[in-house]
């Protein structure tokens, strides 16, 4: 995938499991995809930000079952998370960006899609410095 603006290049990896149909909103699902995505581009843009040799962005996407129930996660080597922003990352309004880039509304609602809308569970794993990776359980 082409960086945007000028931006290096960021590979994404898809390791996509056999899966079966799940009844969902998919419109709703793609808001929390694209939101997810958005926000491991601007992690890896953030790093690559960083003077560091040899970085290069990536993302993976893999999907897969287990008694019954689908995971889907979207993982990054972008910048990561202190424990006290992961912390605070789906409450409405939170945000890292400055002000004007973000609304702080992505992860929030993006929470409500999967475990309101869904009974799903939304979980996030974060490290500084190594990157982040959400997973989707539905």
């Amino acid at each position: 995938m082409n960086g945007r603006a000028g931006n290096p290049p960021i590979q994404v990896i898809k390791s996509y499991g056999n899966i079966p149909p799940v009844e969902c909103y998919g419109g709703s699902l793609s808001q929390v995809f694209m939101n997810l995505l958005v926000n491991a581009i601007d992690a890896i843009e953030a790093r690559q930000d960083w003077p560091t040799e040899d970085y290069a962005g990536c993302i993976t996407i893999t999907t897969q079952v287990a008694a019954d129930i689908v995971t889907i996660a979207i993982k990054d080597n972008g910048i990561g998370m202190k424990p006290s922003t992961q912390a605070k990352i789906f409450d409405p309004f939170f945000t890292t960006k400055p002000v004007g880039v973000g609304t702080g509304m992505g992860l929030s609602i993006s929470y409500k899609i999967v475990t309101s809308d869904h009974q799903g569970q939304l979980t996030c794993q974060s490290a500084l410095g190594e990157g982040t990776e959400f997973m989707i359980e539905l």
